[in-house]
């Protein structure tokens, strides 16, 4: 297996969100350290082209068909589906046909909860055209629900990759921020019940004397997008990685990455589990609300205390979740090559 073609959403059209930095491009980026020839291809991007600007049965169609042109040209050994909903399971049959031997994995890097049907019924329909399904979760029970035929289902971490995530917080003592949140408004589980992001915001300039926030996307803040969004985690010492669900065993939305990627010391939430990966003395962990305002005090006045965590922490991300790590990790498993787990996060049903 050495060519490899990478149906992504690599949002180039659209300039939306952390496309620079997201879980598509860290992909590509890591196979290709692992000496893969790797092709990317911009499903949605082409599906609105094909769709004259709009995503609509005419592009998916005129796609699907370009697809398995483009496939019977570049005659790829594997092919990686990353959230890749415009490809019909019928033109993954077809390729398979064409092409006897190909490996097909999908890739998700959503929340798999009982509240993300969506996400979760795209997964299962996938389930029947893939040899290995791949999942940002380390909760067994979860991955076990897209358990079928035999075929392997493994947990996929958000990884960093250094000649991306650049930054270097841990060695500022003095930065133009405290502490760094890009999301949306609307309600986070935050330990244990779901609260509004404002009202955490709120609560944390009432406890905490003269804190800096550095918001995209909250109160009236414009969302960042690309160099804007990361160069953002280079003005802040402290990051923290809110999800919409922050009690799933090694489940977080990719900030995570990017927040220990750049150096900032994560704040994180004890329910997801990260506890198992990155030491306690690596991240400001917190299991209540008292002990995130708590933290997030001491650290934001004991600079040289942040600057010492967030080094351990990036360095202990780096040893685990670099991005060369993982893909060596996600190519092993769709290969058929790999053996015995290694390293904690190696979960695989």
């Amino acid at each position: 297996m050495t060519r490899i073609l990478h149906i992504a959403n690599f949002n180039s059209l659209r300039l939306k969100g952390c496309f620079q930095c997201g879980f598509p491009v860290k992909i590509t980026s890591g196979l290709i350290k692992n000496g893969f020839e790797v092709i990317n291809y911009a499903d949605r991007d082409l599906c609105r082209m094909f769709g004259f600007g709009h995503m609509n049965a005419l592009g998916r169609w005129r796609l699907n068909k370009h697809l398995l042109e483009f496939c019977r040209t570049t005659r790829p050994d594997a092919i990686l589906l990353g959230h890749a909903n415009t490809v019909e399971n019928e033109t993954i049959l077809k390729i398979r046909k064409t092409l006897p031997g190909i490996k097909v994995m999908q890739w998700n890097c959503d929340a798999v909860t009982p509240e993300s049907k969506r996400n979760v019924n795209a997964l299962n329909e996938r389930l029947e055209v893939v040899d290995l399904t791949m999942i940002s979760t380390g909760d067994k029970k979860m991955l076990n629900m897209f358990k079928k035929d035999g075929k392997p289902v493994a947990y996929l971490p958000n990884m960093a990759d250094a000649a991306i995530e650049t930054g270097t917080a841990f060695a500022e003592r003095i930065l133009p921020f405290d502490v760094l949140l890009c999301t949306n408004t609307g309600r986070r589980q935050f330990c244990g019940k779901d609260k509004e992001t404002e009202e955490i915001l709120s609560e944390s300039e009432n406890r905490i004397a003269g804190i800096r926030w550095l918001l995209g996307g909250l109160r009236g803040r414009p969302p960042l997008h690309g160099a804007d969004y990361l160069d953002a985690f280079k003005k802040a010492g402290i990051g923290f990685n809110l999800s919409r669900y922050n009690d799933v065993y090694l489940y977080s939305s990719d900030r995570l990455a990017h927040i220990i990627g750049n150096g900032e010391l994560a704040l994180i939430d004890r329910a997801t589990g990260f506890a198992d990966i990155i030491p306690e003395n690596g991240a400001a962990f917190y299991g209540s609300e008292e002990e995130f305002y708590d933290k997030l005090a001491f650290y934001k006045n004991n600079a040289d205390a942040r600057m010492k965590a967030a080094r351990k922490g990036y360095e202990a991300f780096y040893r685990e979740f670099d991005n060369k790590t993982v893909t060596a990790y996600m190519a092993a498993l769709l290969s058929g090559t790999f053996k015995t787990p290694e390293r904690p996060w190696q979960i695989v049903i």
